[in-house]
């Protein structure tokens, strides 16, 4: 039932994107069809959640920001949403032991590496905590770029081929390899963003 009603609100959210913010999406045959998978984005607007949800065919699953868990209308919609909180200000083995699970149940993960907005056009360096998630789930990565959402004209959401860790898999990092490994991911977003 709690997929169900996903769906129908995932069809509503969609037409009204299209109908009010013009979107175009590319790369939609990147998304795989089974299996888990980490969906990596920037995070420009409160949007972009809701946004991501509509065009990804499959449920997405966010870890979002314990705050957001406060407000009681809000906490329901990301139960329906399957969403789970993050506490952002220390190291949430609950938060990363529910996205692995969501990876390991041939779901698709989203999050926003970043660990929060930032201004279109100005990415930053996705946070630690993101970067050995997407190494130890040694899952498909995938890259999207969001662009104009807060700006006249089209919205574009380019989604780009999934791609791995696995060079940074079977050793334990320096510090050199973990901003190594961060400026990748980065680099896979920018390059969606400047599409």
């Amino acid at each position: 039932m709690k997929d169900i009603i996903y769906q129908v609100i995932r069809v509503i959210l969609l037409a009204v994107f299209k109908l009010f913010l013009g979107i175009e999406v590319k790369g939609k045959e990147n998304i795989p069809a089974q299996g888990g998978a980490i969906i990596m984005s920037n995070h420009i607007s409160a949007l972009d959640p809701p946004l991501l949800a509509a065009i990804f065919p499959r449920p997405v699953r966010f870890m979002a920001k314990k705050e957001l868990f406060d407000n009681i209308l809000l906490r329901f919609v990301l139960f329906l949403a399957g969403s789970f909180p993050v506490d952002r200000g220390k190291v949430d083995i609950s938060a990363v032991k529910n996205a692995l699970q969501v990876i390991k149940d041939d779901q698709i993960l989203g999050i926003f590496p970043e660990g929060t907005r930032r201004p279109e056009g100005k990415p930053g360096l996705p946070k630690a905590g993101s970067v050995m998630l997407a190494i130890k789930s040694k899952s498909p990565i995938l890259p999207v770029g969001i662009k104009n959402i807060n700006r006249a004209g089209r919205v574009t959401v380019s989604i780009g081929q999934p791609f791995t860790m696995e060079e940074f898999t079977d050793h334990k990092l320096t510090s050199a390899e973990k901003k190594a490994a961060a400026k990748y991911i980065k680099d896979k977003i920018v390059a969606q963003i400047n599409l």
